[in-house]
């Protein structure tokens, strides 16, 4: 009964922060968003519930978890294809999917502008894990929920997912889980392994050679290194023979030979039903059944690292992507959105995928569906938009980024401005008398390398001329640098000037200053054309910077 009525106290406070907020925030770390998310708004008598699966869970040889940081829109993707994998192949393995983290956030909501919660998810403290033991609220993690997962499973492994934004809250709560289970083998996987200091995108303030509380680090697509770790004894003799591992080999890190990726027709359909109860999951994905049309991107922006992450693009068949829609749909799920880092990376694979939709008797508004598109010029050609529109595709969350033609060059976007304006000339003629009309969702970058105040100026002109076309700015990012595109700008014989860190520098071209008056008067055209907006890392500009500077 106490715990009952604590979860009530928490339901009421959430549904009031909903309700009083009147104005997007800053958000100087994307795990806010689970308490305001922009559509969480649209219905002020909307239920908050969550569901605590230690309750009914039973025991298990594995419990997977992901530290949650909803910056990656591929959120639960990994541990739930893993685990859907595993119970299609090796139903003698009990795999389980557990979230203790949204648990006690849930139960014990954050303050937003508080150290504990701007550590958890850190850009500006990258590798200093430690610091959160400053901060009971960890303790109270790992001792209050992840303990007693431990304890009611009697899981003997546990694997954390990792993407490049929750590295370090995911080591401290490792440590301690290693401290207080000594027996319990501890795997770590996910894309956001690359960022380590032996991965593709190498941090090296991430120093795993000291990490000895991680048993194995996974490389690669995960499932059937997985299942063999499972399945092994753990003795040094099996874990030599699996491909695919970083482990320790008589106290030495040691890289085994990498696994090839699996052929992704072989893989199943990613079951969510157990978490559709979860609230974390339910404010990021609401009604909509998320889909993996593909893995990786063929493109090569200055600033991104999918590349690197996944350095192979390849796509789903038509066929099988259709399959696991027509499941949904005969469970009367209509409501599609992809994680794909992008899914018009092949024009023709889109356009005969609707087309497929079409034929299925799909089309025409019976189910909606969408995702990360790159402005291209396919997009140009408006019979295509028609299809597309036809077919569902209602959302389009687009890399926008900038209106002028030199920084997107640089950034190495599509750079022809005049034929971006066309897509979204395109976009409004398919909206007229359209009740439910296709529109963007923008991602803008301000402050980019070579931005000057024109191109700024540009940006703003564009948003204001075509907001009728977009949904929300779902992100406008303060820039930070990183190592590689500091290094290419250094080659090309440009320069820095006033440089402290990746966050505080100027160029020829802007100065931490401008970067900080751009997004304030950016955030004025937002509130001024009334569309919901997000924005990104003011908070770590003003903090590296220094407030009273502003």
């Amino acid at each position: 009964m106490e715990n009952l009525t604590k979860i009530q106290r928490s339901d009421n406070k959430l549904k009031s922060q909903l309700q009083q907020r009147k104005t997007p925030v800053d958000l100087k770390i994307d795990l806010s968003q689970y308490i305001n998310h922009a559509h969480l708004v649209k219905n002020d008598d909307m239920e908050i519930t969550h569901r605590f699966l230690l309750e009914d869970i039973e025991e298990q040889d594995c419990i997977l978890l992901q530290v949650p940081n909803i910056n990656e829109s591929g959120y639960y993707s990994g541990i739930v294809g893993l685990k859907s994998y595993i119970d299609k192949f090796y139903d003698i393995l009990r795999v389980a999917v557990i979230d203790p983290v949204i648990d006690y956030f849930f139960l014990n909501p954050p303050d937003k502008q508080g150290e504990f919660f701007n550590l958890f998810n850190t850009y500006t403290k990258q590798g200093q894990y430690w610091l959160l033991y400053e901060h009971q609220e960890i303790y109270d993690i790992v001792d209050g929920f992840i303990s007693k997962y431990i304890e009611k499973t009697k899981a003997s492994y546990i694997g954390f997912s990792i993407i490049d934004g929750n590295i370090d809250a995911t080591l401290a709560i490792a440590k301690l889980v290693k401290e207080r289970f000594p027996d319990i083998k501890i795997l770590m996987g996910g894309n956001g392994i690359q960022v380590l200091d032996f991965g593709t995108l190498p941090n090296t303030k991430y120093t795993t050679d000291k990490y000895d509380f991680i048993d194995v680090f996974v490389m690669g697509d995960g499932e059937e290194t997985f299942v063999e770790l499972l399945m092994s004894d753990f003795s040094d003799e099996s874990l030599r023979s699996i491909k695919g591992i970083v482990w320790w080999d008589n106290g030495k890190l040691t890289h085994n030979e990498r696994r090839g990726n699996i052929d992704m027709e072989s893989l199943p359909f990613p079951n969510y039903e157990p978490l559709e109860e979860n609230y974390y999951y339910n404010s990021t994905y609401n009604t909509n059944v998320p889909l993996v049309f593909s893995r990786g991107c063929p493109y090569r922006c200055s600033f991104c690292s999918v590349p690197d992450f996944i350095p192979t693009f390849r796509y789903r068949t038509i066929d099988s992507v259709i399959e696991e829609m027509e499941h949904w749909i005969n469970k009367g799920r209509y409501h599609f959105f992809c994680h794909d880092s992008i899914i018009n990376g092949k024009p023709r694979w889109l356009q005969e995928f609707s087309r497929r939709v079409i034929e299925k008797g799909w089309g025409d508004g019976m189910i909606s569906w969408g995702g990360n598109m790159r402005l291209q010029e396919h997009m140009r050609d408006i019979e295509s938009m028609e299809l597309y529109y036809k077919a569902g595709m209602r959302k389009m969350i687009t890399g926008f980024e900038s209106a002028s033609e030199p920084v997107l060059r640089h950034m190495k976007k599509y750079t022809k401005t005049d034929g971006v304006k066309e897509i979204f000339e395109n976009v409004r003629k398919i909206n007229e008398g359209k009740e439910y009309p296709m529109q963007f969702a923008m991602q803008i970058i301000v402050g980019y390398l070579n931005e000057t105040e024109e191109d700024f100026q540009r940006t703003i002109d564009f948003v204001k001329e075509y907001h009728d076309c977009m949904s929300e700015i779902l992100t406008c990012s303060a820039f930070l640098l990183h190592e590689p595109l500091k290094k290419r700008w250094l080659s090309e014989g440009e320069k820095f000037y006033n440089f402290e860190n990746n966050v505080v520098y100027d160029t020829d071209y802007n100065t931490t200053k401008q970067r900080i008056e751009w997004l304030d008067r950016i955030e004025e055209t937002f509130k001024e054309i009334r569309i919901p907006y997000s924005i990104y890392n003011r908070g770590i500009v003003l903090d590296f910077y220094g407030r009273e500077k502003r």
